[in-house]
């Protein structure tokens, strides 16, 4: 069996199938862009005001005279005397002839002779102070977000201020999600007691569906021409499929034989691992991907945060070394993935659970340490939860 350092090691061979599409902003979290996006105006396109407060054209002094009220979103102003102000508010261009915007908090306004005028006690104004000067994040025609960055909300929001409604991406299609097995039954059904309720299908797609990948789901009953069947017409869709189930060494474990007669290459099954060991991965000649994991939910849980969305997400690598308490001994030829809760900061201890089978203590895990075998260390590396 592979160690897991040797799986991983195979997961940066296998490329992660990608289509080019031309999609709406809004659709685009998480995709990986395909062109440089440009700034079509200097940002800020104007000198914008950054506090509340008043712009005036003359430092040296402390009382100016009120010539006014701006707002954002109301065109630019011009401050017609030297020692006037304009009342001025946070967003709004910068008037003509203002060198500076003092803070609201540092002023009073009062009347003198039947004019309102404001004064400021702060000893010192400096010019440009709380002027977000236009032009100095980027100028116009210049590249603000490069070909290649996987797309955060802040990118998006970034493409949005310079009037991208589409980008050109590389993105993942529908991934397809199957669940095998005669003992499941749906979440809505009542189980009798040699059933359970199916919850891996489901624990994947919602990690999918936070990461703005699409999904569909089928549950697939343990009878192979069925599972050929589904499977083969799945692929026609979906360049990725997931399955749970089918991947041990029962009698009914039909997945690994089905997929090499659909022209799959397992790159690995069985990991020395615990939990998770029955794992297969394997892809096609059309660059067609497949994750097989065992059925047991903690296995399947175990196998897709730290196999799958590490393969998926470019080789997510884990955190540094924690301290971790109350550790079992290591195997002595299996590396062992340890679910453990937060202590402090820089501290955890092992959860407390009944075995690979109990996924209600499982609620309250944070991460999964990785204690690899024969390894006595009390400080672990870890992939978060």
């Amino acid at each position: 069996m592979l160690k897991p350092q040797e799986a991983f090691q195979i997961l940066q061979e296998i490329p992660v199938p990608r289509q080019k599409v031309h999609q709406v902003l809004i659709q685009c979290l998480g995709g990986i862009l395909l062109e440089d996006v440009l700034a079509d105006r200097d940002f800020p396109p104007f000198d914008r005001v950054m506090m509340d407060g008043i712009a005036i054209g003359n430092v040296e002094i402390r009382e100016w005279k009120w010539e006014g009220i701006a707002f954002a979103g109301e065109a630019q102003k011009t401050l017609v005397h030297p020692n006037g102000a304009w009342e001025i508010m946070t967003g709004s261009p910068l008037p003509k002839n203002a060198v500076a915007v003092v803070k609201v908090e540092d002023l009073e306004f009062f009347e003198k002779e039947g004019e309102k005028w404001v004064s400021c006690k702060n000893e010192s104004i400096e010019k440009g102070n709380f002027i977000h000067q236009k032009g100095i994040d980027i100028l116009q025609g210049h590249v603000i977000l490069k070909k290649g960055t996987r797309l955060k909300a802040n990118h998006i929001a970034i493409a949005a201020s310079v009037g991208y409604s589409k980008l050109w991406i590389e993105s993942l299609g529908e991934i397809h999600v199957f669940s095998t097995g005669d003992e499941l039954v749906s979440i809505e059904s009542t189980p009798l007691d040699h059933q359970i309720r199916s919850s891996n299908s489901i624990m994947m797609q919602s990690a999918l569906q936070h990461m703005g990948i699409p999904s569909y789901h089928l549950h697939l009953p343990d009878e192979p021409s069925i599972i050929h069947q589904a499977i083969k017409f799945s692929l026609e869709k979906s360049d990725i499929l997931l399955l749970s189930g089918g991947v041990s060494a029962g009698k009914k474990d039909y997945i690994p034989s089905i997929l090499k007669d659909l022209g799959f290459e397992a790159k690995f099954h069985k990991i020395a691992q615990k939990p998770g060991k029955p794992l297969w991965v394997g892809s096609r000649d059309d660059g067609k991907v497949i994750f097989a994991f065992p059925g047991n939910p903690i296995s399947t849980l175990v196998c897709f945060s730290i196999y799958f969305l590490s393969w998926l997400q470019d080789q997510r690598t884990p955190f540094p070394q924690v301290k971790i308490t109350g550790l079992p001994a290591p195997l002595a030829n299996l590396d062992h993935w340890i679910p453990i809760q937060w202590t402090s900061e820089h501290a955890a201890e092992i959860l407390k659970h009944n075995g690979s089978g109990d996924l209600v203590h499982w609620q309250y895990a944070d991460a999964l340490a990785w204690q690899k075998a024969n390894n006595t260390s009390e400080e672990l590396i870890y992939f978060p939860l």
